[in-house]
């Protein structure tokens, strides 16, 4: 089965600079892969499976907004 396009790039590498910045840069980041989404490049329907990846995309993406809203908050 050949995958369809994304809607982004996914970030990769992060700064890992050993200083108190960095576990808020990979949640961040892991974040901002959450807005990677499967598309249908056709007028058919997204596989099932595909549709489930990005609900549970969304869903980390929520958990993700919380987790950093903490850090943010008690740095």
């Amino acid at each position: 089965m050949a995958l369809p396009e994304v809607t982004q790039e996914p970030i990769i590498h992060v700064n890992a600079t050993p200083d108190e910045g960095y576990p808020l840069r990979i949640l961040r980041a892991y974040r901002e892969n959450c807005n990677r989404e499967w598309v249908s490049e056709t007028d058919k329907p997204l596989n099932p499976l595909l549709e489930q990846m990005n609900k549970y995309c969304r869903q980390r993406a929520v958990i993700l907004d919380a987790a950093i809203a903490v850090l943010e908050a008690a740095q």
